[in-house]
């Protein structure tokens, strides 16, 4: 499946995404989901799913890239390498001489006449349109960026010389502004460079590209739960990508329908019975498709479990430099899914670590796979992919993907990258989480109760380490540490009672939430304990063995009264939708301000998908029960920084003038 769906050029907005659509419904149809249906939704421009606006369908008749002087040869074309063409781009046939801008900096676009030219950058053509394209003049670009920023840890530009990013344009109105964009890999950039040294180069342009009023589609089918049909285990896959896209997310939408069939297998030849909840599988453009499906489907009268996402999940480790790895639901969105994961990373590591272990009927490789040692993790909550968007909506979403990845966002993110043997794991490892949770009952909830206790004393022993080390640091008064670590370990048992709760939506008895209420104590006096021993070991580092307590400020007094939550009907709006002219001023303050503490968690090697839409993340904390004073402090227990109060202040201030958020 995986080279069927690679197969195809299906970005979002493009006439491609439904040819995918329609391979996906008849594989889902053939592997026997029910209730099997494509759901449409406008992508015209104009119709809103929670603030996301998808563009008119964009298609392609032709793309062609050619040198005309000194030297005539094709450098790319759209039919060799869809994703060569970058989106949006408008039908153009011209020739013109090539001018090299670098990197689009100031200083590049000294002394240049660009006015009719194409210019040649390192940057992605969103980066330069503006100044090169509207202001200067040029009728296109030549892009050799493969590399997002978010992935500049894993990847230099030149690391991979034949690689080709993939990219996009703005789609605009205004005719003047209409332009054009071809991505090339280093090497062919190097060559084209090399000729500019010597003398002047024309490339000759032919588009033809259409803009038009369309629909995506989203593929659903499910699994009928025997006992409670009403209550759902959601999975997502998203079938949206440039060709090839193997591992990105072919490999997703492929695991997606595999696991769907073996279930339908498993239960037809009654090795297992019908489950007693029902599993969803949706197969959509990823985030859009998500906020769509949520437009329509968030009054239904279902009672939605958990989200498992699937997204890149079949890179071959070795090859890619990559990590098998499961994301954890957010701390304010704690799940008992934590420690589940956390069961299955361990067997994954105890029988797929080794070339040749004893136990075969454990060891999970393909006949067709490679032997890889798997080196699965599990790690703190990650964003930028579809399982946010049902974090955002308060059900909990895990994510499994193989990170980072040599070929992400490139041309070479093909299904030769794809391992048979990561995909099998995966299969395991989902079907494992789905049927815990399809199948769960009074009978076997026990389990998943000792379960979540004994992986969350386990994270809780970190979070104590954390508090100990945070105490210990000379980067403040002993007062103020003790404060800050004493939050590493009152939010740590928040975040693990809440897990404990959150099993009781598996449970129908009464017995369940007494059996949870005494480990909830439990872990309540633990907390008491672990504090009481931080403020021993501050008054014995003390130079006075003695000090007084950490004293809010007047503006920490004033946090702690203000309470807000998210308004329901913009739950899924992102901090910059709501976003108006009018807070311009207070905006760019608050986004200096957020740049600042995502430069300290950068210099601190944390990865880019942990703080992806960081203004969105500090959002999420907003549910009606928290202060901000207590939002800034669960900031601190999760990521380990304390982001002064005023900022928290003014972000909130701003999202409530923007209609995002209300204050009790």
């Amino acid at each position: 499946m995986v080279n069927e769906i690679a197969l195809l050029d299906r970005r979002q907005d493009t006439d491609g995404y439904n040819k995918a659509v329609s391979l996906i419904e008849k594989k889902a149809i053939e592997f026997g989901l029910e209730n099997v249906n494509v759901e449409s939704y406008k992508s015209d421009g104009e119709t809103s799913y929670f603030g996301d606006t998808p563009q008119e369908i964009w298609s392609v008749k032709k793309g062609e890239l050619v040198a005309k002087t000194p030297y005539y040869y094709k450098i790319t074309s759209y039919d060799d390498l869809p994703m060569s063409l970058a989106t949006n781009s408008y039908s153009t046939k011209s020739t013109a001489t090539l001018i090299d801008i670098g990197e689009g900096t100031k200083n590049d676009y000294i002394d240049k006449d660009l006015k009719g030219k194409i210019v040649l950058t390192s940057k992605s053509p969103y980066s330069v349109i503006r100044k090169a394209v509207w202001e200067k003049g040029a009728i296109g670009i030549v892009s050799y960026y493969t590399i997002p920023y978010w992935d500049k840890t894993n990847r230099l530009e030149g690391d991979f010389v034949d690689q080709v990013g993939w990219s996009g344009m703005p789609k605009v109105d205004d005719d003047k502004k209409k332009s054009f964009a071809f991505m090339i890999s280093n090497r062919k950039a190097k060559e084209l460079k090399e000729l500019l040294k010597k003398e002047e180069v024309k490339l000759h342009v032919d588009i033809e590209t259409s803009f038009a009023k369309g629909d995506f589609g989203i593929v659903s089918g499910v699994i009928t739960g025997s006992e409670f049909p009403d209550e759902e285990i959601i999975i997502t896959s998203h079938i949206d990508h440039y060709k090839p896209g193997a591992n990105d997310n072919a490999s997703g939408s492929a695991v997606s329908l595999e696991v769907a069939r073996t279930l339908n297998t498993l239960i037809e030849e009654k090795i297992i019975p019908r489950p007693l909840r029902t599993i969803r599988f949706l197969w959509l453009p990823e985030f859009t498709g998500t906020k769509a499906w949520f437009s329509r489907h968030l009054k239904d009268n279902k009672k939605r479990l958990v989200n498992l996402n699937l997204d890149m999940l079949g890179a071959n480790l070795s090859k890619s430099n990559s990590f098998f790895s499961i994301s954890y639901t957010p701390d304010w969105n704690a799940s008992y899914l934590n420690a589940f994961s956390n069961s299955i990373i361990d067997f994954l590591n105890t029988y797929n670590n080794t070339k040749y272990p004893k136990r075969k009927d454990y060891n999970i490789i393909s006949v067709n796979g490679s032997r890889n040692y798997v080196n699965a993790k599990a790690e703190p909550y990650t964003r930028g992919s579809d399982h946010q968007i049902f974090n955002d909506f308060g059900i909990p979403g895990i994510a499994y993907s193989t990170w980072p990845d040599n070929f992400y966002h490139s041309s070479q993110d093909t299904p030769d990258k794809v391992d048979p043997t990561q995909l099998h794991r995966v299969i395991f490892t989902s079907l494992s989480t789905i049927i815990m949770n399809a199948y769960a009952e009074d009978d076997n909830i026990i389990n998943i109760v000792n379960l979540v206790e004994m992986y969350g004393k386990n994270r809780m022993k970190d979070n104590e380490l954390e508090a100990r080390k945070f105490l210990l640091s000379n980067n403040n008064t002993k007062a103020h540490n003790l404060y800050f670590s004493s939050q590493i370990v009152s939010y740590g048992y928040k975040r693990e009672i809440k897990a404990l709760q959150s099993i009781l939506s598996l449970s129908k008895v009464e017995n369940t939430e007494k059996i949870i209420t005494e480990k909830k104590n439990q872990f309540i006096e633990n907390e008491k304990q672990v504090i009481e021993e931080l403020k021993i070991l501050a008054i014995q580092n003390s130079k006075n063995k003695s000090f007084k307590t950490y004293q809010l400020s007047d503006i920490e007094k004033k946090s702690q009264k203000r309470i807000p939550y998210k308004d329901k009907t913009k739950q899924l709006n992102s901090f910059y939708t709501g976003y108006t002219t009018e807070t311009n001023e207070r905006y760019t303050n608050v986004n200096k301000g957020i740049n600042k503490i995502l430069s300290i968690l950068r210099d601190r090697e944390v990865g880019e998908l942990r703080i992806y839409e960081f203004e969105d993340i500090i959002l999420s904390y907003a549910n009606g029960i928290n202060s901000l004073l207590d939002i800034r402090n669960a900031l601190f227990a999760e990521y380990k920084i304390e982001i002064p109060i005023e900022l928290i202040k003014e972000l909130f201030d701003v999202s409530e003038e923007a209609g995002i958020i209300k204050f009790k």
